[in-house]
């Protein structure tokens, strides 16, 4: 089963939106040890991020379906994941070299505070699929 608490989040700048604040508020009720972080820059050096897996979200990462997500955050089994969510400019090439996956949540353009929302339903729709929930209907 997916452990959220291996699972951290952190993203440039604050959520500005009330309504996608709100939604934000909803997962984290669900997944309460999960890491959310604001930030002003990544210093991809700092050491909160050594020795972890780094996933950058990118428009020109990689797809994923649900399952397919599922199955690559259980194969990183004791290893902390950290996502990385850039601000509206996207995450710096510097960041995206040193990641260890670019991820794409779609082939469609997302503002950076709705990219946090969507990315945070995809985790827990992730360890609902591996906690065998009713959540994900394949």
């Amino acid at each position: 089963m997916l452990q959220t608490n291996r699972l951290s989040i952190y993203a440039i700048g604050k959520i500005k939106k009330n309504w996608i604040r709100d939604g934000i508020n909803q997962y984290k009720k669900r997944m309460p040890d999960l890491n959310i972080n604001e930030l002003k820059s990544f210093n991809i050096n700092n050491p909160r991020f050594k020795n972890n897996i780094i996933i950058s979200l990118s428009e020109e990462g990689k797809q994923f379906n649900s399952i397919e997500l599922t199955s690559l955050l259980l194969n990183f089994k004791n290893k902390k994941i950290i996502f990385l969510i850039g601000d509206a400019d996207g995450i710096s090439s510097d960041v995206k070299k040193q990641s260890d996956l670019l991820l794409s949540l779609s082939r469609l353009t997302f503002p950076h505070e709705l990219a946090r929302l969507i990315l945070l339903e995809q985790i827990y729709r992730a360890f609902s699929i591996s906690s065998n929930s009713p959540y994900h209907r394949a």
